[in-house]
């Protein structure tokens, strides 16, 4: 993929109002920060979350994830194909083959729930933030709660990975829902009201189509709660109490009752 050229970022610098820092003088600041596959870029008063392509150390990796350069460069592509549509993403600043810039959208809605920091309205926030992105015939394909964040007024998804989709249909819209109602499930250990309320949230939105296909969905995975059976013996032995397994059969039970 080319990705463009450098260009004018709006940046202050601590010592005042300098010359525009450019996209190319950016992404070197990415590349000066100590190694990982994310991280964050502090520059005076803005702060910037940047992405790094991942290294595969095992051919299992690559077997299964892919060449990492091309992943990254079609999420940039994503992201930009979801920006132009008006859809709730992260909004790029700068790219190139190995890194990638993102503006700062505040805290992921995982963090703010465990420290019991939301309320129903932010509940249904973040449901009719999904069914805003669906409308626009998109599907995020891995919308868990810590690729989505909160700035205290908007919601923004992160993470446009292998699942996401720029011409959805409702089947593809319909897993997303499951995997955000999923992800509530294993981030609160099964709280029902706060999955009601964001699918309440996303219902409001208009989407009958998609909750239909949702319920038929979950229907269909009665596989997969039986494989989950195990780890759900496993874990009740160890006395763990946020199980990813037991949420399997709580997020079908749910779905199933609305």
């Amino acid at each position: 993929m080319a990705f463009s050229r450098a260009e004018t970022c709006e940046v202050e610098l601590a010592a005042g109002k300098e010359a525009p820092m450019t996209e190319d003088e950016l992404l070197k600041r990415a590349a000066d920060l100590p190694p990982g596959r994310v991280g964050q870029l502090q520059i005076a008063d803005r702060s910037y979350f940047v992405k790094t392509v991942e290294t595969h150390q095992k051919l299992r990796l690559h077997i299964t994830k892919g060449d990492p350069v091309k992943a990254l460069a079609r999420e940039v592509e994503l992201l930009r194909a979801f920006a132009a549509r008006g859809a709730p993403v992260a909004r790029l600043v700068a790219a190139n083959a190995t890194h990638m810039v993102l503006a700062d959208h505040g805290k992921p809605v995982e963090k703010l729930i465990r420290h019991g920091q939301v309320d129903d309205a932010l509940l249904r926030q973040i449901g009719a933030a999904l069914a805003d992105l669906h409308s626009r015939d998109l599907a995020h394909g891995r919308p868990m709660l810590r690729d989505i964040c909160y700035d205290g007024a908007s919601i923004t998804f992160l993470d446009l990975e292998a699942g996401a989709s720029l011409n959805a249909t409702d089947r593809d819209k319909a897993r997303d829902v499951l995997i955000l109602i999923y992800s509530i499930m294993v981030t609160t250990n099964a709280n029902q009201h706060m999955a009601r309320m964001v699918i309440e949230g996303y219902r409001n939105a208009g989407t009958d189509s998609v909750w239909r296909a949702t319920r038929r969905r979950s229907r269909g995975l009665w596989w997969l709660q039986l494989l989950a059976m195990p780890g759900v013996w496993a874990h009740r032995k160890r006395g763990k109490t946020r199980s990813e397994m037991a949420a399997v059969a709580a997020t079908r039970a749910l779905i199933a009752a609305i």
